[in-house]
């Protein structure tokens, strides 16, 4: 396949994935409240986990559409773009995660292992 063929697909696949943390947020009033495991039970207010819940989900949000974009032009450091964008959706799961996310659980571990571990795609592939 074509360079150009790849940037588009693992850029829609990004902007995708961003998406999907779009109605997480309590934010858009898809939720009518934070919940987490760990920061609720001790004692959290819930403006605090709000405060803290609703900028995780939008960060990783707007990093992913950013990650993506940037493989469509072919700027180079989408792939850092795309590494903090998984970091922080899986600190955002891990707070306030909820069991039917693990399907996102395993995109974000499968994009870490892909840039960090194996290096995949190549830059010669994405011809950026």
């Amino acid at each position: 396949m074509a360079p150009l063929v790849f940037r588009i697909i693992i850029g829609v696949l990004l902007i995708v994935h961003g998406f999907a943390h779009w109605n997480i947020t309590t934010a858009w009033g898809s939720k009518p409240a934070a919940t987490s495991w760990l920061l609720s039970p001790r004692g959290v207010a819930q403006a605090s986990l709000d405060a803290i819940s609703n900028p995780l989900w939008l960060s990783a949000l707007l990093i992913f559409i950013a990650a993506g974009f940037a493989v469509f032009f072919g700027i180079s450091w989408w792939r850092w773009l795309a590494v903090v964008a998984a970091v922080v959706s899986l600190v955002a799961v891990g707070l306030f995660g909820q069991p039917n996310m693990l399907i996102g659980v395993a995109v974000d571990v499968a994009i870490l292992v892909a840039l960090l571990g194996v290096q995949w795609p190549s830059p010669s592939l994405l011809g950026a």
